[in-house]
């Protein structure tokens, strides 16, 4: 049977939260007084998320779980069928509704249900969260939670670098999730939230400052830490060789200091350049990746097994061709690698692999390896223009509260949205796509933030 191809890490999820929400919601009926441990116990899951989703993703996996079939209950209990309203509910909703309709059409229904299935309850996470971190307390709680862990991973990762010459050798960086795909784009999610929660102020500021010891020390101290987990960081990413994070976390960088001051930003324009400088004159591995961006052919002095730039190009080439045939429909939620399987003798191009000088086909992942492709390739259009819509509001919303709020924290999180935003959109161009569940359901994290904190009462001053 065509099931039978599903991973048994999706059975067990789905499984999971079936089985869970099933006796949940039983006791929710008969002890609607339960309530209140549904939702400390939905909390609870977010806080595993937080934890352990740079350092060991399964577990991660088992808090989104856990606080999905929770809050499930506590809906049940407080006899609410009711979704917050957190601003990014139309385009999610849209989107979620053509990939569950793609179940009908799919040219694959066990990699339908796999993709489909992580994205469905991604996006049941996001509202979980959502509604679940309504008071100050809870969301800084979660942000110190996630800030503990990618410190953790951060200096892991520098020291696993230096171990494995990471900057002279082709070896690249794993990180503690042992992923040296979704590791760098973590820690570039991490270093807008440590940039932006500690180490920047948003407040504005009405007339002059009064200077003081008790605030001195610890923004000292603050600065004097994470500045020092950022510059691992950097190194993170360097080690990890990863374009995507750098496109994701340069952008993201420049926009957290122009919000902050136009001074600081051109401050770090200039450290960026000399740093980039310094790098690609110890690391011959790491200018060439970058380069290779812009000049396919420079990637053959490195070549493995592949030619790496060219053949990302062949399965752009490749998903653009299935959407042309399916531009409304696609060919089904995860499906490509089904579909570019069994016709790719027929209507896909050639990728010429210039160290064999034959030509191949290289799927590398089974997937188009560009998750706005991938999306116009596996659901059409019309789920292409509501994730578009879904982007933008991802900008348009913290942007706008930024701007208008006089509440500090609401501005952190607007600001904590808009890197991390340009962090993800920067990997979905290369690595991630909307059922990595290392990358997709953390960038839902921050946006479930910042819907939470933007539903909270403005502080008043």
């Amino acid at each position: 049977m065509v099931f039978n191809e599903l991973n048994l890490s999706t059975y067990l999820k789905i499984g999971s939260i079936l089985l869970s929400a099933a006796v949940l919601i039983a006791f929710a009926v008969k002890k609607p007084e339960s309530s209140r441990f549904f939702e400390k116990a939905g909390v609870f899951g977010i806080f595993l998320f937080a934890l352990f989703i740079p350092i060991k993703d399964g577990f991660a996996v088992f808090g989104m779980v856990v606080t999905i079939a929770f809050f499930i209950a506590y809906k049940i209990s407080k006899r609410e069928l009711s979704i917050p309203k957190t601003g990014f509910n139309i385009p999610i909703i849209i989107y979620a509704a053509i990939v569950t309709a793609s179940f009908f059409w799919t040219f694959s229904i066990a990699d339908s249900f796999n993709e489909g299935g992580e994205i469905i309850y991604f996006i049941l996470f996001f509202f979980a969260a959502a509604e679940l971190l309504n008071s100050k307390k809870r969301i800084k709680i979660m942000l110190y939670t996630f800030t503990f862990s990618i410190c953790i991973a951060i200096v892991y990762g520098f020291f696993q670098g230096i171990i494995i010459d990471a900057l002279r050798s082709h070896t690249r960086l794993t990180g503690l999730i042992g992923n040296w795909v979704g590791f760098p784009v973590q820690v570039s999610y991490g270093l807008v939230v440590i940039v932006t929660y500690y180490l920047l102020d948003f407040t504005k500021k009405d007339g002059a400052d009064k200077i003081s010891l008790v605030r001195i020390i610890p923004k000292v101290s603050y600065f004097i830490i994470f500045g020092l987990i950022s510059i691992l960081g950097v190194f993170d990413i360097v080690f990890a060789k990863a374009r995507s994070a750098w496109i994701g976390i340069i952008p993201a960088v420049f926009i957290l200091m122009y919000l902050k001051s136009k001074k600081l930003f051109i401050a770090v324009l200039i450290l960026l350049i000399l740093f980039n400088a310094g790098v690609f004159s110890l690391s011959k591995t790491f200018k060439n990746r970058i380069f290779s961006m812009f000049n396919p052919k420079i990637y053959k002095l490195e070549l493995k097994n592949h030619g790496d730039i060219e053949s990302h190009i062949a399965l752009i080439e490749s998903a653009w061709a299935v959407f042309k045939r399916y531009p409304l429909t696609g060919v089904g939620v995860g499906a490509f690698s089904k579909y570019f399987d069994e016709h790719k003798s027929v209507r896909f191009p050639w990728y010429y692999n210039p160290k064999t000088g034959k030509k191949i086909y290289d799927l590398y992942d089974n997937w188009p390896e560009n998750g706005y492709m991938q999306t116009l390739a596996e659901t059409g259009i019309f789920s292409f223009i509501a994730l578009m819509w879904l982007f933008f509001l991802a900008l348009k919303n913290p942007f706008k509260l930024f701007i208008n709020s006089r509440d500090n924290f609401k501005r952190k999180t607007a600001a904590i949205l808009i890197g991390t935003s340009v962090v993800f959109y920067g990997s979905f161009a290369g690595v991630s796509n909307m059922s990595n569940d290392q990358l997709t359901n953390l960038w839902l994290f921050f946006l479930a933030l910042f819907a939470a904190a933007s539903m909270l009462p403005e502080a008043e001053y």
